[in-house]
């Protein structure tokens, strides 16, 4: 059991794979997705990455991770009038935003890759 202050503020513990972790800094938004509830009918919360662990743990699943703390802004979810209440130990997907890019630059990052790599000699 966990008790949580009724007036706390919600935090996400995420799990950041070694290969993205370069990318992650404090005070990034994220996108948190409570998987009890599908996004596309009751939204998602917003928060704000509050903490990063500077020491990688073994994930058997995953290889090496982070701990990324998110603090999440809203301590419910909002469908019309209806507001459900969250609990801490649900499990969720937080996304959080590491910058921006064009759909050209995204569709043509493979092809520029290629070439890069082509040029190469050993």
């Amino acid at each position: 059991m966990v008790i949580v202050p009724e007036d706390d503020t919600l935090e996400v513990t995420a799990l950041v794979q070694n290969k993205d972790i370069g990318f992650i800094n404090v005070g990034q938004n994220a996108i948190i997705k409570v998987e009890a509830f599908p996004y596309t009918r009751y939204g998602y919360l917003v928060g704000k990455v509050k903490n990063i662990n500077l020491d990688a743990i073994e994930d058997q699943k995953l290889g090496l991770v982070f701990n990324v703390i998110v603090s999440v802004e809203e301590n419910d979810l909002s469908t019309g009038n209806k507001h459900i209440p969250l609990s801490s130990g649900m499990a969720v997907t937080a996304e959080i935003k590491t910058g921006m890019r064009s759909v050209i630059s995204y569709l043509l990052s493979p092809l520029e890759e290629s070439v890069t790599e082509s040029l190469h000699e050993r």
